[in-house]
């Protein structure tokens, strides 16, 4: 065999080689661990909005969700952005509107801001039952019960 015979086989070889190392890393599946930060968020919202239905929680930007949850047919929409400035496992909360601001405020670990820490200060929660009492007029705006 002529040296460029040989030289020609050896191209075609490491061509079709890496044809198939690349063909092979396009269709194997990509390992993933758990998503740790979903995980946090719906165990805030089931602590947080019990009986709401979550429509979405899709992930946004740099480790945040785009969230809405549905209740008796009024939607609270937010985003939810964990850390940024606050302690690891504490998140922002930024409404989409001023209903969302409104019952997010209801729920917040702060006074001045839409935050949930990771150990919440109080229990405070907004079930879906007491939001369709409240819309149903059966309830204050503050929570007492309104015969």
């Amino acid at each position: 065999m002529s040296p460029t015979l040989r030289t020609l086989g050896r191209r075609v070889v490491v061509t079709l080689a890496l044809a198939g190392v690349a063909l092979l890393a396009l269709l194997a599946p990509i390992p993933t661990s758990g998503n740790s930060g979903r995980a946090v968020l719906m165990s805030q919202l089931e602590q947080r909005l019990p009986g709401w239905h979550l429509v979405r929680a899709s992930e946004s930007w740099e480790s945040a969700f785009t969230v809405v949850a549905e209740c008796g047919g009024r939607l609270v929409g937010f985003q939810y952005v964990p850390e940024h400035g606050l302690p690891a496992g504490d998140a922002w909360l930024q409404p989409d509107d001023d209903f969302s601001r409104s019952r997010l405020a209801e729920v917040t670990d702060s006074h001045r801001y839409l935050v949930w820490r990771q150990r919440p200060r109080t229990d405070d929660s907004l079930s879906c039952r007491e939001e369709i009492a409240r819309d149903d007029g059966l309830l204050a705006t503050d929570g007492r019960r309104v015969d």
